[in-house]
């Protein structure tokens, strides 16, 4: 499915893991069209964010996007953009500063909440059901 039609199935206080470790693999189009569909809600005065988990740090198309959009309610374990940093340090997003190791054991058992959905990228180019987001 393409960015925009995975982006319309998450709704606002999902909680959401998403793939990567620096630039290998974070999802590049679903992040962006949320942020546009996050921007387009606010416009409308309408309060939307998410929560998002990730591997490490990403990069500007996933940490950059949602930051600018205001789509982000809390972020952990890792981030490195700037937007966010500035977010986070102002207080406007709530952050969980934890070692990468911790993330997926804290997400199992619970303690950061349920996990509403998983994003993950796969190369365009491998078979159909190589890319599937999982609700």
């Amino acid at each position: 499915m393409s960015g925009e039609e995975a982006a319309a199935l998450i709704q606002p206080g999902s909680q959401i893991g998403m793939s990567g470790f620096t630039g290998s693999g974070y999802p590049k189009a679903v992040p962006m069209a949320l942020a546009r569909k996050v921007a387009e809600a606010h416009l409308r005065g309408e309060k939307f964010k998410v929560n998002v988990f990730t591997g490490a740090s990403t990069g500007p198309e996933l940490d950059g996007a949602l930051a600018m959009s205001g789509a982000m309610q809390l972020r952990t374990p890792y981030q490195s953009d700037p937007i966010t940093r500035r977010l986070i340090n102002s207080g406007e997003m709530q952050y969980i500063d934890m070692h990468l190791s911790h993330v997926a054991q804290m997400v199992e058992y619970g303690f950061l909440g349920k996990l509403d959905l998983a994003i993950i990228e796969v190369p365009s180019d491998l078979p159909i059901l190589g890319r599937i987001l999982l609700p």
